[in-house]
């Protein structure tokens, strides 16, 4: 090579360098000022340059990378994925990689958007964005303790983050540390007062400690930052009804719902609260809504089923909860709603079995021992039932229900200052506990304790179903204070018939201290009442009421009596016959060839006791002796007696009793009468007929806990169950009783 042909080709070779030096040069500065576009959010003037960069080098990674970002930006998700892919192929960066794992996760590619996080921190395990991102991504599949292990390692890097401190807190409250996620969320949003998320966890944590107040602090904050957000709005809510503002929380959801009225969370939520208040046919209704947009969602199901339950829809409610558990085996809940909804529909068995299911996947919930006591106690197994509430107790010493149960459990044992230690125990955390004090009255009252048992018997007025009879008068409650000499008092009824046939007897003695007495009653007593002596005026319920100085329920006659066991007025018969009635009945029954006997073997099928005092009529027919004639003293027979009614030779008169005035005029003719403890047992007793009550093994307090005659009813007899559920050996020695009167 000569010297010559060397400089030209030293000469080329610097042109060539200045060349790409200019090149590369040019590239630079059309990325620098495509970067810059972007970074001024100048959108259109970036995308021009990145494609300027890479029309000119079209493996440029910077430019294939932010263009990628820049698609990502306007959602174009494909075209950002397969552009950042490209630059992480030719240059990986940590950055890149935490950009491509945005557009995966956009396209819904979570493992290989994890894979890209993952190998992200292989190059740089300390990129505080990869990080971050990897922590969401733990916290978003459950991995709760993994990504708190993150975001703990990022707090010294940037301790006056919001975001992290709220992302902290989040993830600690998924673990079920609500007090730091209060702490970690307040120092969110201290850090940044307009940071809605921290400010919803904070509620969340609040809520979840029970701080129902700060809990409604900070959702308000939250929705004065994003008013339209109907989840916070719902959380609100739920808080709320938490809190027991029933009502306040109702019309939250209802809020919501008129902002977005198919949003699942209101319409669930608002059909719960609506069964809370005991507005069942609407819970229905809010949760039929939910099920036309989710007909798989498991809680409005359960909803359903516990309102119906209220509706007294037994059936249905079982079928709703065997759709709930069949969406959500594992729903503790759920499943042991669905056992309380089979015990009340009587397949105990089944019940028992659901529990059993309940407590075979946790053995510490209490609920699923609680709805296992009842059931056993509804089986007359008060032992089993015992000690499934003792358990309950075990797991939580304070739960109330558990308590309480334990006291009738203990109750129905007969150990009875057991069960008042219990119902005391329940008392002393809540002193207003109206079932406790209820029970407790039932206790006292069965012992002949009347000295403390009257007064806890006023606590009566508080229960559900009594308290429905309360009435509310400006006129003072009398009870045995002031004179009633030259006063008039109003007499008003309360509760079942047979609690009025009873205690219509102090009108005698109310009467004798001077009063004018007008007698309140419904209209089957009407007749009956009306014709005492002591009765100067008588009212149906709800028609208008004369004037009056005085008013008080029949059965607080007793204590305003003071009355004892030595001095209940059993001047019998107290009620009488009416003549015209009497006659009637006697042409309608003819003219006795054998000894007559009436039976009752059922009541009311609403009271809360009726599944102890009814007998099915099948259980009496082998006692049905034919040299006796057999009449059925009940207006009412239920379906599942039917039959057997028609096949026995009982005869039964139907609508014939047009009330109590046909019953007591039919009684009057009996012989004998054999009843349960039902309204017709008090008439027969008031009208001073030969009769014998069937008592279960713990019976209404009335009847006490021993013996076979009533201080109430001198001319009673009583037939007590041994054990509890016992009838067998009642009606053994009820057969040879009525042999004897054949």
């Amino acid at each position: 090579m000569t010297q010559q042909t060397e400089q030209a080709q030293t000469s080329q070779a610097g042109t060539d360098a200045s060349a790409r030096a200019a090149y590369s040069a040019s590239v630079e500065t059309l990325l620098r000022r495509a970067r810059d576009a972007h970074q001024r959010g100048l959108l259109d003037e970036a995308e021009t340059g990145y494609r300027a960069v890479l029309d000119v080098d079209a493996g440029n990674a910077d430019a294939l990378h932010w263009s990628g970002v820049l698609h990502f930006q306007h959602g174009r998700m494909e075209q950002a994925e397969a552009l950042i892919r490209r630059s992480i192929d030719i240059v990986p960066t940590p950055l890149a990689l935490a950009n491509h794992a945005s557009a995966l996760l956009e396209l819904g590619r979570r493992d290989e958007a994890m894979q890209r996080l993952e190998y992200a921190l292989e190059l740089n395990p300390s990129h505080v964005r990869v990080r971050f991102m990897h922590a969401e991504m733990l916290a978003e599949a459950g991995r709760h303790d993994s990504a708190l292990a993150i975001y703990d390692g990022l707090l010294p890097d940037a301790p006056a983050v919001a975001e992290l401190w709220s992302r902290r807190a989040a993830a600690q409250l998924a673990i079920g540390d609500a007090a730091a996620a209060l702490e970690s969320s307040e120092r969110a949003w201290r850090l940044e007062p307009t940071h809605r998320a921290a400010l919803v966890v904070h509620a969340d944590a609040a809520r979840a400690l029970r701080q129902y107040d700060l809990a409604l602090t900070s959702y308000a904050r939250a929705l004065h930052l994003e008013p339209s957000n109907i989840d916070v709005l719902v959380a609100r809510g739920v808080t709320l009804a938490d809190a027991g503002h029933f009502e306040q929380a109702l019309a939250t959801f209802n809020e919501a719902i008129a902002a977005s009225p198919d949003h699942i969370g209101a319409l669930h939520n608002s059909a719960v609260t609506l069964e809370r208040i005991s507005r069942f046919t609407d819970a229905v209704a809010r949760s039929d809504r939910v099920l036309a947009i989710d007909e798989k969602h498991a809680g409005a199901l359960a909803n359903r089923g516990n309102a119906l339950l209220h509706l007294g829809q037994k059936a249905a409610a079982v079928e709703n909860f065997e759709r709930a558990v069949q969406l959500a085996p594992a729903s503790l809940e759920t499943l042991t709603n669905y056992a309380r909804a089979l015990h009340l529909h009587k397949q105990f068995a089944k019940a028992i079995e659901t529990c059993d299911q309940v407590l075979s996947i946790d053995a510490e919930y209490g609920p699923a021992w609680l709805a296992k006591g009842l059931v056993h106690q509804h089986e007359h197994r008060s032992d089993e039932a015992l000690a499934s509430f003792d358990r309950a107790l075990a797991i939580r010493a304070d739960d109330l229900a558990a308590s309480f149960q334990r006291g009738n459990a203990l109750r129905t044992l007969r150990r009875h200052a057991e069960a008042i230690e219990a119902f005391d125990r329940v008392i002393a955390q809540d002193p207003d506990s109206i079932p406790a004090h209820f029970s407790k009255a039932f206790v006292y009252l069965a012992l002949g304790d009347y000295t403390r048992g009257w007064p806890e018997y006023e606590w009566r007025w508080k229960e559900s179903q009594v308290g429905d009879s309360r009435r509310q008068f400006p006129q003072p409650l009398w009870l045995g204070k002031e004179s009633l000499e030259g006063k008039t008092i109003l007499l008003h009824a309360e509760q079942g018939l047979g609690d009025s046939i009873q205690f219509v007897r102090y009108l005698e003695h109310v009467k004798a201290l001077g009063a004018t007495i007008v007698l309140e009653a419904p209209k089957p007593l009407r007749r009956l009442f009306e014709r005492m002596p002591y009765v100067d005026a008588y009212v149906l319920r709800g028609e208008p009421l004369p004037p009056f100085d005085y008013h008080c329920p029949l059965l607080s006659l007793a204590l305003a009596f003071r009355t004892d066991e030595t001095s209940i007025p059993a001047n019998v018969p107290y009620l009488t016959v009416d003549a015209q009635k009497l006659d009637h009945w006697r042409n309608r029954l003819g003219t006795a060839q054998r000894t007559r006997v009436g039976i009752v073997w059922s009541g009311n099928p609403q009271h809360l006791d009726d599944h102890n005092r009814t007998v099915p009529l099948a259980s009496w027919l082998p006692i049905l002796d034919d040299r006796i004639e057999w009449f059925s003293l009940q207006k009412v027979v239920r379906d599942e007696d039917q039959a057997d009614l028609k096949a026995s030779g009982i005869r039964h008169f139907g609508d014939e009793l047009e009330d109590f005035d046909d019953t007591a005029a039919l009684v009057h003719e009996m012989d004998y009468v054999i009843s349960v403890d039902t309204s017709v047992a008090h008439l027969a007793g008031a009208v001073g007929r030969p009769l014998w009550i069937l008592l279960p093994h713990l019976p209404d307090w009335r009847w006490l806990l021993e013996g076979e005659t009533s201080a109430w009813y001198p001319s009673a007899r009583l037939f007590r169950q041994p054990k509890p559920g016992d009838w067998q050996s009642v009606f053994d020695r009820l057969s040879k009783d009525v042999a004897a009167l054949a």
